[in-house]
């Protein structure tokens, strides 16, 4: 598993800049920098969301599924970095969230 910190306030499952989910999964299949990269689980929270924070601990070490075929982590689809940081703090909707840890291939 990969360690985790996301720093996307606004989503329902960030506490304490850990995710209370168990498995995130990252898309932007032809991403080549990381502001084409997003995390699609991202929920935000509203009002009628407020509680699911709570769902459980939240946890550094994270199964994170990667869609990002030349992400020099990806491998088979299974992000294997040791830490990976998901941004995007006044995100609303799961595109204006981004990897920051994104590395290239091509580069």
């Amino acid at each position: 598993m990969t360690n985790l910190d996301c720093t996307v306030l606004t989503c329902v499952y960030n506490k304490d800049r850990s995710c209370c989910k168990d498995n995130i999964k990252v898309d932007g299949s032809n991403a080549k920098h990381t502001r084409d990269t997003f995390c699609t689980s991202f929920k935000e929270r509203t009002d009628s969301f407020q509680n699911a924070a709570d769902c459980g601990c939240p946890s550094k070490a994270t199964d994170i599924h990667c869609q990002v075929k030349d992400c020099t982590f990806n491998e088979q689809c299974k992000c294997h970095a040791n830490h990976i940081s998901v941004a995007g703090s006044t995100a609303c909707q799961c595109k204006e969230t981004e990897c920051a840890s994104f590395r290239c291939k091509c580069d």
